[in-house]
């Protein structure tokens, strides 16, 4: 058995993941590297005094795993960002086609007033050049009356 692992069996250790940056008893971490046959030159976190006090339950943490914890933390953070993005443009899509089909009707409708209106007022020209052109009618008929009756 190691050294790390006699002193797990003997003082649970709190689970931390990812970079630590403070041991559980609030003290500063300091990297060492392990002089074990089987971690040669590995490199760890260990609490500040817990070099001094073998006997109680610091934190230590080999720096590779703590390294891959916190990608593996980035990565699910990322992902929950990029899903988080993916339904805030979903919802944002919905909202400007519902707008889209809002300002098209209201659009449709002003121009249907618009175009109504146009109709109504050359309807109402019309009605007018209409009856200028009756009274004309009539007058040159009564003109046109009148001469040949001074001419016959």
């Amino acid at each position: 058995m190691t050294s790390s692992s006699i002193s797990s069996a003997r003082f649970p250790r709190i689970s931390t993941h990812g970079m630590p940056t403070r041991c559980w008893f609030g003290e500063g971490l300091t990297t060492f590297g392990s002089s074990t046959v089987e971690n040669r030159y590995r490199r760890f976190y260990r609490c500040e005094i817990a070099r001094d006090r073998k006997t109680e339950n610091h934190l230590f943490k080999w720096i590779d795993k703590a390294l891959i914890e916190e990608i593996q933390m980035v990565d699910a953070k990322h992902e929950r960002v990029a899903q988080g993005i993916t339904k805030f443009e979903e919802r944002v899509m919905e909202k400007v086609k519902s707008e889209m089909v809002r300002v098209e009707h209201q659009m449709s409708e002003k121009l249907k007033e618009k175009v109504d209106l146009e109709i109504a007022r050359v309807a109402h020209e019309m009605k007018h050049k209409l009856k200028i052109a009756t009274v004309a009618m009539v007058v040159v008929g009564a003109i046109v009356g009148i001469w040949t009756s001074l001419s016959v």
